[in-house]
């Protein structure tokens, strides 16, 4: 059969029936557009509408009106850093003057004269105080420009006022009464960049025949390295000698890998780098694994034989990150989720414009010396001045141990520039997120201003613990009243990265007239090659390394101004009194507290030593003020980390005489602004500022401007909890001044930021029965927040600093 007869053949399909209705084709396609599109806008008024549901009820971000307002660059005020302007002018006409011959800082060397630092000198108090009184003009903007002489036969350091400022057209050499050694010493100067330069290029140079000894016993190399890979690295210690004139440092290896301080190598090298002329430098000594040599030669020659104790490598790269950052721990002692922050309801609290700060009654300046850091002058509180300046002086580590870098080992923390060494916060760490940020400028170990971003912050915190409280009950036992204050607080702060540690400086002001200056400790512990004689000075933190015993020690200047510049100082020395009770008809001895006030006359007498058995009270007061009760206007001082100072034999320590004492008052005087000096570090021997001078005139103090001279500190013997970093919840040192009979009662009283509770009085009320409670918040609310403040982001953090143009 054909195909064709196939086909005829097949059974018939049955015929279909005509549909009741006909859709064309392009109608049922725009009937499907149409669905389609009316979708999408059903989907798109859903988000819309959830979104403005979301905006109705989610409080917008908080304005900026009480926020910052900025630096003011063009117009700084009195106790305003220098400007980056002011700074270059400052450079441009000191290089122009001929008769000083100074040379630009890029092309400087050792024996040149160059500009290292410059910093801003703030007016005699004493005119500042007519300014404000308005009966003298304002005083002048000037500079400090501190120039090295290498060029000069002995070489010094020269110190200069420049002004005025902006445009200054005057320059002279100045000397501070204060110095005990004119001229300055040159061994006596900082290590600066220049100098470290040139250190560098010479340590390249003598450590070239170390190479085997180096790969052989770390499996590390100084030159030709990849950092982070196969590097060691040599960083400097200080003192750099044994006594006075000397300039050798001591130079010890670690290896080049996070948290480098965790890992000494046990080599180290001395160079003694006095004369201005690198050429001269010469290596003085050489330790390697607790053998000491006098030449390189030597100890390879040493090495060659075996004829020495060898390091073998005992370190894998996974081992070697105990010393990171990185999370690391059992994983159920973790809960995934963002911790607590910080909100404020309303917006800032604050306002500061410029260096200006007001808080509720407080108001002040802030200031970032490059040498002395952070400082707060200026300081009133409703209305009235409360100090004219808080600042820290100094910070030192005393170190003990059995090898040199701890045996010696003893740090000045402002010849490293308390200042320059406050570099950038991270926000939402270092401060809150919803912080205020500000940057500061620096002209030192540069030819340019350098720009520090966001190196201090100012934020408003809450304790988490009331300012005040009480609950009263009935005599029936039931409710009657609460009231209560939480105590909230503004904090004004940077963060000191000195070589290993981190000082954490808090400036924190109080709702109740209180000051409190606070230094928490972080950072590395600086560790030591674990040889056999470190065993009594301190706890393995690793197979090689050991954490040693040291003191850190915080030097303040407080200038209090209760009511006027003419105070005193007295103590409420607490004694106690035993005999027989008049209410028991002598049948009864009753022992009690008293406490006697003893006003000290002179400074002598005002020296504070450490001494738990004799408890007082500190009392700076005006004679000639008083609060409604007849008592004299008064602040009292607490220092909550007193830290008995046991190195005063020590020569190591002699440019710190102000460990000796707590605490010391003596006459202001315009020569005596600071206890100590950037030349400390490099002669602490017979040191150019010697706080003890200060009390040997031995002025009259009754009734005159005090200043106070407080000493903090804390004892560290690390531990291997401190791994890979000391945290600050046990370590922190508190300084409080607060008002003693002041005020006629507290002054928070005037925040509204308060509730009180009172129970309502019915007669309806059955037994049993709760009564109304009164809520008053004073024009507070206490619900949700009326607005977010807008937090930074982590990100913001670059961490360079900038040099500008």
């Amino acid at each position: 059969m054909d195909v064709e007869e196939k086909i005829t053949v097949l059974p018939g399909r049955p015929s279909r029936r005509p549909s009741a209705v006909v859709i064309p084709r392009k109608t049922w396609l725009l009937v499907r557009v149409v669905a389609i599109v009316a979708s999408v806008l059903i989907v798109l008024l859903a988000i819309a509408l959830a979104v403005v549901v979301t905006i109705k009820t989610t409080p917008p971000y908080c304005s900026e009106d009480l926020g910052h307002s900025g630096r003011d660059l063009k117009r700084p005020g009195i106790f305003n850093d220098l400007t980056p302007t002011e700074m270059v002018n400052v450079r441009d006409y000191m290089m122009s003057q001929e008769r000083l011959g100074l040379t630009p800082y890029e092309e400087a060397v050792i024996n040149s004269s160059y500009i290292y630092m410059m910093t801003l000198v703030v007016p005699l108090k004493s005119s500042v105080l007519k300014y404000q009184l308005g009966q003298d003009r304002k005083p002048q903007r000037a500079a400090k420009v501190i120039v090295f002489r290498g060029n000069t036969y002995p070489p010094k350091v020269e110190e200069y006022l420049v002004g005025p400022l902006p445009k200054p057209d005057y320059y002279r050499a100045v000397t501070s009464p204060n110095y005990r050694r004119v001229p300055i010493p040159f061994s006596s100067r900082p290590v600066d960049a220049v100098e470290r330069a040139e250190l560098k290029t010479f340590l390249s140079f003598v450590t070239e025949e170390l190479h085997q000894l180096f790969k052989e016993s770390y499996g590390l190399t100084y030159n030709n390295c990849t950092p982070k890979v196969d590097c060691l690295i040599l960083e400097d210690y200080a003192p750099r000698g044994t006594e006075s004139g000397e300039r050798m440092s001591w130079f010890w290896a670690y290896r080049d890998t996070e948290g480098y301080y965790l890992h000494p190598l046990g080599f180290a090298i001395q160079v003694d780098h006095l004369s201005v002329n690198p050429i001269e430098w010469t290596v003085s000594r050489v330790i390697y694994n607790g053998q000491l040599f006098y030449e390189i030669e030597d100890l390879m020659e040493r090495y060659a034989e075996n004829s020495l104790r060898k390091i073998k490598p005992i370190m894998d790269d996974v081992d070697a990150q105990f010393s990171s950052f990185q999370k690391r721990g059992h994983y159920t002692f973790d809960t995934p989720l963002r911790g607590p922050r910080l909100i404020e309801p309303d917006g800032h609290r604050y306002s500061v414009k410029d260096q200006f700060v007001k808080y509720f009654g407080w108001s002040f300046n802030f200031h970032m010396r490059t040498d002395l850091g952070l400082q707060i002058v200026d300081v009133y509180f409703q209305g009235e001045r409360i100090a004219y300046e808080i600042s820290l002086q100094d910070i030192t580590a005393f170190y003990t141990g059995y090898s040199p870098e701890t045996a010696w080992l003893g740090l000045y923390g402002v010849s490293w520039l308390l200042g320059a060494s406050s570099y950038e916060l991270v926000a939402g760490v270092d401060c809150s997120a919803a912080a205020s940020f500000f940057d500061t400028y620096h002209y030192v170990n540069t030819g340019v201003p350098l720009l520090y971003k966001n190196s201090i912050c100012i934020f408003e915190q809450t304790s988490g613990i009331p300012l005040r409280r009480h609950h009263s009950k009935k005599r029936d036992g039931k409710f009657d009243s609460y009231g209560g204050l939480v105590s909230s607080s503004l904090v004004v702060r940077t963060a000191i990265s000195l070589w290993s540690a981190d000082y954490i400086v808090d400036y924190i002001f109080h709702l109740d007239g209180t000051i409190e200056l606070k230094i928490s400790l972080t950072g590395y512990i600086q560790a030591s090659y674990d040889l056999a004689g470190q065993s009594p000075y301190g706890n393995r933190l690793h197979e090689t390394a050991r954490g040693n015993l040291h003191q850190h020690l915080f030097h303040w200047k407080v200038d209090l101004d209760i009511e006027s510049t003419d105070n005193r100082y007295q103590t409420l020395d607490f004694t106690t009194e035993a005999g027989p009770s008049f209410w028991y008809e002598n049948t009864v001895n009753n022992t009690k507290l008293k406490f006697e006030n003893s006003i000290k006359l002179d400074e002598r007498s005002a020296k504070v030593p450490f001494n738990f058995s004799r408890p007082q009270h500190h009392i700076i007061y005006n004679n000639r003020a008083y609060n409604k009760y007849g008592a004299n206007r008064a602040y009292r001082v607490i220092n909550e980390a007193m830290s008995k100072f046991l190195l005063e034999n020590s020569t190591v320590t002699k440019a710190a005489s102000w460990a000796r004492y707590q605490m010391a008052v003596t006459k202001y005087k315009d020569t005596e602004d600071s206890s100590s000096s950037i030349y400390a570090q490099g002669d602490p021997y017979n040191p150019v500022v010697d706080f003890s001078r200060f009390l040997e005139d031995n002025d009259t103090i009754v009734d005159t401007d005090l200043i106070l001279w407080i000493t903090s500190g804390v004892y560290q013997i690390p531990h291997a909890e401190e791994v890979p970093s000391t945290t600050t919840t046990t370590n922190q040192c508190r300084i409080f001044l607060t008002p003693y009979n002041f005020f006629n009662h507290c002054p928070s009283m005037a925040v509204s930021d308060a509730l009180s509770i009172r129970s309502k009085e019915s007669d309806k009320h059955s037994e049993g029965e709760k009564s109304e409670l009164v809520f008053e918040t004073f024009g507070t609310e206490s619900g949700e927040p009326k607005c977010y403040q807008k937090e930074h982001s982590v990100k913001m953090f670059n961490g360079d600093i900038e040099q500008m143009s």
